[in-house]
């Protein structure tokens, strides 16, 4: 397998990994070879996923957000993507990821959950 590393344009929104500039798919860039690539997308598949659980959790009013595990898991495949993008990230991309709020915990991610 081709393990050279390619230039990528990611859109967070829609979940976007492209080697083509379009629109406005490009909040980040990164460089990434086949299997970290996909890797990022099986994330953004997980994300999508923990996502659409949050969307039936929250039709449960007497659940509280800080006692559930769909938030939960929502929160850390969003931290998950988030590292990864900021890892295979050109310095834009990394100096960006390091001024968002959940930077520093980070290291608190884990491959596993």
């Amino acid at each position: 397998m081709d393990n050279e590393k390619r230039k990528f344009y990611v859109s967070i929104e829609s979940g976007e990994i492209s080697e083509y500039k379009a629109g406005n798919n490009d909040d980040f860039i990164i460089y990434g070879d086949p299997e970290e690539i996909i890797a990022l997308r099986e994330l953004f598949d997980d994300l999508k996923g923990a996502e659409g659980a949050t969307g039936f959790r929250a039709m449960t009013p007497y659940k509280e957000y800080h006692n559930d595990d769909e938030n939960d898991s929502y929160d850390y495949h969003f931290m998950k993507c988030y590292k990864m993008l900021h890892n295979l990230g050109d310095e834009a991309t990394k100096q960006h990821i390091e001024t968002m709020p959940f930077y520093d915990q980070f290291d608190k991610i884990s491959d596993e959950q």
